[in-house]
């Protein structure tokens, strides 16, 4: 129900999606539970386009990089199990998801597991190579696209943007950066991405995962996340993981995460639309209590402006996490959303942003006074959960204050 409001607020599925179109969604399925978008919700987008008025004669692919080695339907979201945030009958995961949406709408649907170089898959310069990465480090004759973080000597990082090709069940070439290949050539067909992500927290380093961070499951993350073993996709770039961060924690300079992904969107491929599914949000970690009941789905163009959203009024006043206060100027949330900003990514000054909120219960729209939406938690019994939160909410607090 959350969804298909959602898209009528937006003036229905035929303005989002053409008739023509081919659409990429991109959910998040390296975790399970609250980590990965609800499935009742991405089932409902895929059936509106599916089933959209005047037809639909166009394909819609899930793609994702959960980074989980040459076999990742073995692993994370697709074969662990949603104890909650399925609200599917007899589905528990993703792999059991991809299985009824295949049987229901045959060869106009596609499942594509990116894989790192790293991993087994091979660096390719464009689509007449095939299926694979292309690394943007000006050889090939493909363009240098690179990111730097400003700092002198040792501290000095660059990454590159890197996107993948690949082809669906129709056999589809899809080249991420420049749209549908055919017989030699860009076709011109629309191509769609569709950026579907969940909202929960995500270490004290980053703070939250949410639309934004959701686009490093399109970048291969080959070398691993230490900059300082291994991180790097060739011997002068590091990754999208290894050049903000060391490993599983902070790097040399705040925000970097949003400049690179700021970066991509400008010059690789920005999401047509941003959806975030927050029927349950972890509140101090993507797969453990506690967590809330928020049951809420956002929609905008402007993921920078989505995230500031969803931390302000729901992520923020569930957990009362520091971390996680977009308004606080030493949150890691704050840093890496005025980073992709910079970059032109997206608005982060909610003045400029109109928010338009309908709540089931009241059957009405909201004002500026009513969008905190808060939820019934779980915590369950597990202390080592328990005690995490509590270091969070009391211990890291008064590092930011």
């Amino acid at each position: 129900m959350n969804l298909i409001r959602v898209a009528d607020l937006m003036g229905g599925i035929g303005k989002i999606i053409g008739g023509d179109d081919i659409v990429l969604i991109k959910p998040n399925v390296q975790w399970w539970k609250q980590g990965a978008p609800n499935l009742a919700a991405l089932k409902t987008f895929v059936d509106l386009i599916m089933e959209r008025p005047r037809g639909f004669n166009g394909e819609v692919i899930i793609a994702e990089n959960c980074h989980r080695g040459s076999s990742p339907w073995q692993y994370a979201g697709w074969s662990n199990g949603f104890e909650w945030n399925s609200n599917l009958a007899n589905v528990t995961n993703f792999n059991e998801f991809s299985r009824i949406i295949k049987d229901t709408y045959k060869a106009r649907f596609s499942t594509c597991h990116l894989i790192d170089v790293g991993a087994g898959n091979r660096r390719v310069f464009g689509p007449s190579n095939g299926s694979g990465y292309v690394y943007c480090d000006g050889t090939g004759g493909v363009p240098l696209i690179s990111c730097e973080n400003g700092n002198k000597g040792k501290d000095r990082r660059f990454t590159i943007m890197t996107y993948p090709i690949f082809k669906t069940d129709k056999a589809t070439v899809i080249d991420f950066k420049n749209g549908i290949w055919k017989k030699g050539a860009f076709t011109g067909q629309p191509l769609r991405l569709i950026n579907f992500s969940a909202l929960n927290h995500h270490s004290t380093y980053c703070g939250m995962t949410s639309a934004i961070k959701n686009y490093m499951g399109i970048s291969d993350l080959s070398g691993g996340p230490d900059p300082n073993d291994g991180g790097r996709l060739t011997e002068k770039y590091y990754n999208f993981h290894s050049f903000p961060f060391n490993k599983w924690a902070p790097g040399p300079d705040p925000g970097m995460l949003g400049k690179e992904i700021g970066v991509f969107m400008k010059t690789i491929r920005k999401a047509d639309l941003n959806i975030t599914t927050a029927e349950w949000i972890g509140l101090s970690s993507r797969i453990d209590p506690p967590i809330a009941h928020t049951r809420a789905v956002l929609a905008c163009t402007d993921p920078v402006a989505l995230d500031y959203h969803a931390a302000k009024y729901l992520l923020y006043p569930n957990s009362k996490l520091s971390i996680h206060d977009p308004d606080n100027q030493k949150s890691p949330v704050r840093q890496y959303l005025m980073k992709c900003a910079e970059e032109n990514a997206g608005i982060l000054d909610e003045r400029s942003v109109k928010v338009t909120s309908y709540d089931f219960k009241t059957k009405s729209l909201q004002t500026d006074n009513n969008l905190i939406i808060t939820g019934e938690r779980k915590w369950r019994s597990n202390p080592k959960a328990i005690l995490k939160y509590l270091f969070l909410r009391y211990w890291n607090s008064g590092i930011l204050e």
